[in-house]
């Protein structure tokens, strides 16, 4: 398509200071409720013995939380912030089936039968979630209008076909669309085609959070806020000790499920896992709500959608108040003001792709921080015994997120890892060479810094 012709940046907006960049989240999402459970100023009493301590309040932590105590576990949540505030508040919202690599890919990778279980079980994450959120009664503005994922070139749809091919054989509701289909749900000419998933949807990411941090709280967790967690090391009566800025807890199992924030713990945790990641920031914009003609031709049918751009990757969607939501590339830095080179770039390129966003304020920008793996997939890890993490969500912590709360539930409670539907693999460091998460976002910071020029 033509380059579209638009008013320059600062004619439109006024840029935010630095401080001011938080997510849309912050400021559309249902209070934290209060409970006696959930509290910042002591932390969980001596005389209360936790089974189980979870460091770490985004969804993960909560699901874990929240699972080990609907089978009569007692839990005790530590969290430096609020629940919910670290990357789990700062996402896109969009609650996507399956993971970065494809079933045939995983079933490749795993083997027949263990991987169609983490194909399957991939697959029902949003299920889980919108099951979670309908059972506690969770406001976050759920909406399940299905998911396109689209590419830019016929090389692109190519790929996008083998990957709808291999969901449809296993039953999963999706479906292949054309130029003219995608440009219909979308509102773009910007791709060649796509597929349509229907089993994903969106949610209020920090509405979501506040939801399972009430939910874990009436279900008996301790969740405490205002801990800054430093170390964590195993006595010698195999209790774990926890080191915070408050005083010292332990327990005789620790989940960690600090994500990106791991490398700010010592002690085994960070030996074991702070090297199984590379961190990464995107960038994320919203615009003021838009009008009903606005809302006739952007994502009419409130589709979200996500492309294979590589270093033009956007993902976009509408909020309850018919925001446009458009995230795209970053860098490994996060950036440091509302005019950094990353959001101008996102919101030039968000204008190109909808010539009809051509006068829209956008009013947010903030940036997400989040793991990256060498393979683009989460890891359960268990480096000792007692300790048990997940980590690496690669853009689709929400759904995959919350399921493997379910899982790191169960094996703390003592299932056998055979027995899970998702595997835990070996915490080893990752290797020399720079892998290929890294390459992908140190080829986005040297293309960005040639436009610089």
């Amino acid at each position: 398509m033509h380059a579209t012709q638009f008013a320059p940046y600062n004619s439109l907006v006024k840029p935010k200071p630095a401080s001011a960049l938080l997510p849309l989240w912050c400021h559309t999402a249902s209070p934290l409720p209060k409970h006696r459970c959930i509290r910042a100023d002591e932390l969980v009493d001596p005389g209360w013995r936790a089974d189980t301590i979870v460091i770490g309040a985004g969804v993960t932590g909560l699901s874990t939380a929240l699972h080990l105590a609907e089978r009569g576990a007692r839990v005790a949540v530590l969290e430096r912030n609020q629940p919910g505030e670290g990357t789990t508040g700062s996402a896109n919202g969009q609650v996507i089936a399956g993971l970065q690599q494809g079933p045939d890919a995983l079933v490749a990778a795993y083997g027949h039968e263990r991987g169609e279980r983490l194909v399957e079980f991939a697959g029902n994450a949003p299920a889980l979630l919108f099951d979670l959120v309908a059972r506690y009664g969770i406001a976050c503005d759920v909406e399940r209008a299905g998911w396109v994922q689209a590419a830019r070139s016929s090389r692109g749809v190519k790929s996008l076909e083998k990957l709808a091919e291999s969901w449809s054989r296993r039953g999963a509701p999706v479906r292949m669309l054309d130029r003219v289909s995608v440009m219909r749900l979308l509102g773009t000419a910007a791709y060649a085609g796509g597929w349509l998933d229907e089993r994903n949807g969106t949610i209020q990411p920090l509405s979501y959070a506040r939801g399972l941090a009430a939910a874990a709280a009436r279900a008996g967790v301790e969740i405490r806020t205002g801990v800054d967690v430093g170390d964590v090391e195993r006595d010698r009566d195999g209790q774990w000790r926890i080191a915070t800025n408050l005083g010292e807890v332990r327990a005789p199992t620790v989940v960690v499920a600090t994500n990106v924030y791991t490398s700010r713990l010592t002690g085994l945790a960070k030996t074991f896992l702070g090297r199984t990641y590379v961190s990464a920031y995107s960038v994320q914009l919203a615009s003021e709500p838009l009008d009903e003609a606005l809302r006739q031709c952007v994502l009419p049918q409130r589709h979200s959608c996500g492309d294979t751009g590589h270093l033009r990757l956007r993902y976009f969607r509408l909020d309850r108040d018919g925001r446009f939501v458009i995230g795209g590339p970053g860098w490994l830095t996060p950036p440091r003001s509302a005019s950094a080179t990353s959001f101008r770039v996102l919101e030039a390129g968000a204008r190109r792709m909808f010539p009809q966003l051509a006068r829209t304020r956008f009013e947010y920008r903030w940036a997400a921080h989040d793991t990256v793996t060498p393979d683009l997939l989460p890891h359960l890890y268990e480096p000792a015994p007692g300790l048990f993490s997940a980590l690496g969500f690669t853009g689709r912590g929400l759904a995959i997120g919350t399921a493997l709360g379910s899982v790191l539930a169960r094996r703390v409670l003592g299932e056998s890892p055979a027995s899970l539907p998702y595997p835990t693999t070996p915490a080893s460091s990752l290797p020399l060479n720079l892998p290929a998460a890294a390459k992908y976002y140190l080829r986005a910071g040297l293309a960005k810094l040639r436009r610089e020029k």
